[in-house]
């Protein structure tokens, strides 16, 4: 083989190595330049592609003893000690290398329009896909994010790192990932995905550039028309809860504000930013004189279409000591200021406290206030809230209730679980377990058909059966989503009903001993009968319910009025269960201060906001998981008309008429129905007479009189928040709140006097500076340490006047155990 015959080297020259590579250039060239490579210790033929012939030759420019008859072979040297390869062995070197590098040329061109084809028959295939996928959707639905996503990692892919660019539409779907995911979930995408998803810094920035901020105790009326123009509707309803939180002072840069007091309350109505100083002595005076946030008041919005997310309406630190007065002041305020924008709030929902009751009680206020103006709005007390309540006054150690001639006592549901299969009643110890106070799991258990069907069949267990059945009318009632609107005012009259009979009942208990201590008679007729605010609670919403139902059937309220399972304040309980849900995959702090809550309320708002479009942001479609919980036998009165639920006025007196019948039968199971009747309480109209006297003649301060107050029987939510205080005389001293006090100015910064006196000139860790940027000036105050000033950041400010540090659990069990 002659080498120069040549014009290109064959894939399989190229891939010659070792002993196939020396034989080959053995062959095509000689056997002297053969023993030069191995010299040189080139062992394949694409190594060539880089070398030169002086890389080759350089070796004989040394004098080697070893290489002296090679290099005799290959050429000679000049007396200036310069070594020429003879002319013959050059053309071979020369040519040899030169179609090597022409090969390695060629591959890499064809390597080159190769990827160049690949990439843009891709782009192009995806482009027709999109075409297509666009092209092919029926009204409604929109194309998926997936293949702009992916053109736009192959578009970033071209360029380099610092020119990646990303749309509007992979910024949102971004954004979702990070709050969602979280920022390790984020991180760990992002950095594995390359191309694919922004910088967390672009992220963080687009959170702040959105429209859901969140200030605290400011009321977001202005955004509620953008919420409600989806769903063409402006009925809503709202709904209050309060929770616990980190007793924690924190400096919000962005409205110049302190954030963790417990915010003042003005006609009821908390003030926004008003913690504002450029003060050091006044943020000291404010530490402490302030009652600091150990809790959160949530406000949601919640349109009548089931299928709208909820909206936060707003959020304030608090400590839990307003008054019922306020609150109703704090309705009338929030329906006033929807009623501007055209927005109908037909009623307000909490969670049994004490206060709320009381507020819903002078419902003639709220009209007195209006100067008589029908406001058409209502109050219902939470339904998993009612069914707890009555749950664990059956677990109550304190109460021995007794109905008729029947106990109601656990012991019976423990009966069960001790001597009966639990395939029977599918019943477990934490069923019964009275610490566990918010267990609504249990309530259905132990009001199940098999609960009550072995119950029924033990005599001596009548009144708990009785009793348990209530609970069962309670759960189908309040709570149920499959229950027609008859069903749901059948249970609700029974329940109502049968607690009129028995309370009635009550009135006439009698000592056995004859003793007439009147207090221990009391304490006889509370510790018999359900608790007070339960009792309130299920006739508040009874009437409540057949109210709407009225108003529905007379067309002066929508259709979608009838979902009032969906009137409660779980949409409350469900956002502060996602804000601690958001503290990251590695985190075990679940609980939040009340700046850490507001934050994680707009990334909520910012999800909500989507949803509330249907997941839709542009053309493309998002799509969010469904629990498992959100039931489909849901009977929507929204996708049902009323016309075919056939209602009428007289058809609701017949519902209740056979309501009323089916108490009079647990009455007559219980034997009570002879002493009613010479009691002459036996008929609808004395019954609601006797009760209505009854319930006047007690005194108008909502007050669980059924409760000690240093008992565990004390009726408890999620986070407890009955309060044993009264409300703070600072409340009532506004000029003690007023931010208004200066001092001498300095340079834009109010001076402080000495801060606690210390030596040290450095403050590694902390934002204490001799110098700063004249326009960050908002966040420092000027202070003196020692014999010179200083300027201290707000938020360190805020840990210097911090002593101490409060602590929640993370387990929820234990935050509303006794």
């Amino acid at each position: 083989m002659n080498i120069l015959q040549l014009t290109e080297l064959t894939d399989e020259m190229m891939n010659l190595s070792l002993n196939n590579f020396y034989n080959f250039i053995e062959i095509a060239l000689n056997k002297d330049l053969c023993e030069l490579f191995q010299v040189q210790a080139i062992r394949e033929m694409s190594s060539l592609s880089s070398a030169t012939i002086d890389q080759l030759t350089q070796v004989f420019t040394f004098e080697i003893d070893e290489l002296k008859g090679l290099k005799k072979s290959l050429g000679f040297t000049t007396s200036d000690g310069n070594f020429h390869l003879r002319l013959g062995h050059r053309k071979l070197l020369e040519h040899l290398l030169s179609l090597v590098q022409a090969k390695k040329t060629l591959s890499v061109k064809n390597r080159e329009l190769s990827n160049n084809f690949i990439e843009n028959d891709t782009d192009k295939k995806l482009i027709e896909l999109l075409k297509h996928r666009t092209s092919n959707l029926s009204d409604g639905h929109s194309v998926s994010i997936l293949i702009p996503w992916i053109i736009n990692i192959f578009q970033n892919l071209k360029t380099t790192k610092n020119k990646y660019s990303y749309d509007i539409h992979i910024q949102q779907f971004a954004l979702l990932i990070y709050i969602l995911g979280g920022r390790n979930c984020y991180e760990f995408l992002r950095l594995n995905l390359s191309g694919s998803l922004p910088h967390i810094s672009n992220v963080e920035s687009l959170i702040r550039n959105q429209e859901m901020r969140m200030i605290e105790s400011e009321f977001r009326f202005q955004l509620i028309k953008e919420y409600l123009k989806s769903n063409k509707s402006n009925y809503v309803f709202i709904a209050e809860d309060a929770t616990s939180s980190i007793c924690r002072i924190d400096y919000d840069a962005t409205s110049n504000s302190f954030i963790g007091f417990s915010s003042p309350l003005i006609n009821g109505v908390p003030q926004p930013n008003f913690f504002q100083t450029e003060n050091f002595e006044q943020l000291e005076l404010w530490f402490n004189e302030i009652d600091k946030a150990k809790f959160i008041n949530l406000y949601m919005l919640k349109s009548l279409v089931l299928s709208d997310p909820p909206f936060i309406l707003a959020a304030y630190g608090s400590n839990n000591k307003a008054k019922a007065i306020e609150i109703l002041k704090r309705w009338l305020f929030i329906y006033h200021q929807c009623l501007i924008q055209d927005i109908h709030v037909i009623g307000f929902s909490t969670d049994a406290d004490s206060r709320f009751l009381r507020a819903m009680r002078n419902t003639k206020t709220m009209v007195l206030v209006f100067h008589g103006r029908a406001t058409n709005s209502f109050f219902m007390q939470d339904g998993i809230h009612i069914a707890t309540k009555f749950r664990n006054r059956l677990l109550s150690e304190k109460a021995h209730m007794k109905i008729g001639s029947y106990s109601i006592d656990i012991q019976d549901v423990f009966d069960l679980i001790e001597y009966e299969s639990k395939i029977e009643h599918n019943l477990i110890k934490c069923d019964v377990d009275p610490k566990d106070r918010q267990n609504f799991a249990s309530c259905l258990r132990i009001s199940s058909k098999d609960v009550l069907n072995l119950l029924e069949k033990n005599e001596k267990a009548t009144g708990t059966y009785v009793y348990l059945s209530l609970l069962r009318s309670i759960i189908a009632g309040f709570i149920e989503r499959s229950t027609t609107i008859e069903e749901r005012l059948f249970h609700i009259w029974t329940v109502v009903f049968t607690c009129r009979f028995w309370f009635s009942w009550i009135q006439y208990l009698e000592l056995e001993n004859d003793n007439n201590n009147s207090e221990t008679l009391s304490d006889l007729k509370k510790n018999t009968f359900i608790t007070k605010p339960t009792f309130w609670c299920i006739e508040i919403n009874a009437h409540t319910l057949l109210f709407i139902i009225l108003l529905v059937v007379k067309n002066k309220l929508p259709v979608d009025a009838l979902n009032t399972f969906a009137f409660n304040s779980q949409i409350c309980e469900n956002t502060f269960r996602i804000a601690r849900s958001l503290s990251g995959s590695f985190s075990s702090n679940t609980n939040f201060s009340v700046k850490s809550f507001l934050k994680r309320c707009e990334k909520i708002s910012i999800i909500n906001s989507i949803k509330n479009r249907g997941g839709q942001v542009g053309d493309y479609q998002f799509y969010f998981p469904q629990h498992h919980k959100n039931h489909k036998e849901t009977y929507n009165y929204s996708i049902d008309h009323i016309n075919e639920l056939n209602l009428t006025e007289i058809d609701i007196e017949i519902i209740i008429k056979h309501a009323f019948q089916e108490a009079k039968k647990y009455v007559s199971m219980v034997n009570m129905t002879q002493f009613l009747k010479t009691k002459n309480i036996h008929t609808l109209s004395s019954l609601s007479t006797f009760t209505r006297t009854i319930l006047n003649r007690s005194s108008s301060k909502i007050i669980d009189y059924t409760i000690d107050n240093n008992s565990s029987d004390e009726d408890s939510d999620e986070e407890n928040l009955y309060s044993a205080n009264s409300i703070s005389d600072v409340l009532n001293n506004e000029d003690q709140f007023s931010p208004n006090s200066t001092d001498d100015e300095e340079e834009g910064n109010v001076i402080a006097i000495d801060v606690p006196h210390t030596a040290q000139k450095k403050f590694n860790g902390c934002r204490i500076y001799d110098k700063i940027n004249p326009q960050q000036s908002k966040k420092y105050f000027r202070i003196r340490i020692g014999s010179s000033y200083k300027f201290i950041h707000k938020q360190t400010a805020c840990w210097l006047l911090t002593t101490d540090k409060q602590r929640l659990s993370s387990d929820r069990l234990i935050r509303v155990r006794k």
